[in-house]
């Protein structure tokens, strides 16, 4: 799609459990840019984060970031690689045992030997930039969802990265906090100068935020482009991924044997 992108995706093929995830899979990822990643349940958009960060590893193709290919980077190399991709998990997965502050801090308390003095002013920063400096010492069980969810980003951030993924931010937000994601999503991309890659199902979330959409089904890209768009490019997937249809492309019905023979009716007649 770009010249200048931070991921690209050749020919990735996954098989799990015997199920085929991505079959030869090719994507860009643009530099600088909001992506979002949109498909059915289970055609593994978390599974191709994963991947970006050398959690799993495919059985063919190359995964390039920022140049690197992750699948044969050595574990020192790989680490170091992590510490330029932030990660905004699903639901947050703050520490319930620390309080924000702790929560935001505990990457540099993991990866890093930094002074107490600038443990703290990163931290402040960090938190300021999501509006929650004042929510410091509280504990994750005292903060709403869009709260925690700006936190985990606080968090994501804490080392300046050059990518961050988003796996699923938007779920079970009010109208309000999803507006304050939304935003903060932009703004920071925009003002850190960094790149985004999310994962959601949000088409008027995404509408919002992202610069390019990539809508992946059977282990390919079956649609992508500017979303004010790409609901409506015509694509049997697309309409049916955004139309709400029950069946189309994905089928209603699992494939299944002869409904008449699983009964038990003797040569398969009813």
């Amino acid at each position: 799609m770009t010249d200048d992108a931070i991921v690209r995706v050749r020919g990735l093929t996954t098989v799990l459990n015997g199920k085929t995830i991505f079959d030869k899979l090719d994507l860009d990822i643009p530099r600088g840019k909001v992506t979002a990643i949109m498909g059915p349940s289970g055609t593994g958009k978390t599974t191709l984060l994963k991947h970006i960060t050398g959690q799993m590893r495919g059985d063919a193709g190359t995964i390039e970031v920022d140049g690197e290919n992750v699948p044969s980077l050595s574990r020192e190399k790989l680490f170091g690689l992590r510490e330029r991709i932030g990660y905004l998990f699903q639901n947050s997965a703050l520490l319930t045992d620390f309080d924000v502050f702790e929560n935001v801090a505990f990457p540099l308390r993991q990866h890093t030997e930094l002074p107490e003095e600038l443990i703290r002013n990163i931290v402040l920063n960090k938190l300021e930039a999501v509006g929650l400096r004042g929510a410091a010492r509280l504990s994750p069980t005292e903060l709403s969802g869009g709260m925690a969810r700006r936190v985990a980003l606080a968090r994501a951030i804490v080392f300046d990265p050059a990518l961050i993924l988003y796996d699923e931010p938007f779920v079970g937000l009010d109208p309000i906090s999803l507006n304050q994601v939304l935003l903060l999503i932009r703004t920071l991309n925009h003002t850190l100068g960094i790149t985004s890659v999310l994962v959601a199902h949000e088409l008027a979330a995404v509408q919002k935020v992202a610069d390019h959409v990539y809508l992946i089904a059977n282990g390919k890209v079956v649609a992508q482009g500017a979303p004010a768009t790409l609901a409506s490019d015509g694509s049997p997937w697309t309409a049916q991924f955004f139309g709400g249809q029950i069946d189309g492309p994905v089928p209603f019905q699992y494939p299944a044997g002869d409904y008449a023979t699983a009964l038990g009716f003797p040569g398969g007649k009813a």
